[in-house]
């Protein structure tokens, strides 16, 4: 289980939250791994994950271009869609009906795409293709009102 913090443009997520008394108290046992994009969080439960989620909100909010879970079976998803499987109102399944595929390029996040299962490979191929590295998050349509 793992919490990955994409940061936004022209941020060091890992000096940045190391350099605050607050935050280095919330991740004390954790140890955050700096990343080219961002910071990766390792949690041991989902419950933990979203603990820390919550608890850098302020950082998040200022900080982070998208907070992402990477789930223990290797999916990865947004912290509202991992909620519900922490509620247990949902479960993670093979299939899927709405993910957000991120672009990573240049340390930040330069565009998104919204992905159903009727997408055509050609438009994600594209997309992809113009990034360093992407994510594809499963997410609730709530989600995608965050994205407007």
């Amino acid at each position: 289980m793992k919490v990955l913090l994409i940061q936004k443009e022209g941020v060091d997520l890992h000096s940045t939250l190391l350099a605050s008394e607050t935050s280095r108290e919330v991740l004390r046992f954790y140890h955050p791994k700096k990343t080219d994009w961002g910071v990766c969080i390792e949690a041991s439960t989902l419950g933990s994950a979203l603990s820390v989620v919550s608890e850098l909100k302020w950082y998040i909010q200022r900080y982070v271009s998208q907070p992402l879970c990477l789930l223990s079976n290797g999916i990865i998803c947004t912290p509202a869609y991992a909620g519900i499987i922490y509620e247990r109102e949902g479960s993670v399944h093979d299939s899927w009906d709405l993910e957000i595929l991120y672009g990573i390029k240049y340390h930040t996040v330069m565009d998104r795409i919204v992905v159903t299962p009727d997408s055509a490979i050609n438009d994600i191929s594209e997309f992809s293709s113009d990034m360093d590295r992407t994510f594809r998050a499963r997410c609730l349509i709530d989600d995608l009102e965050k994205m407007k």
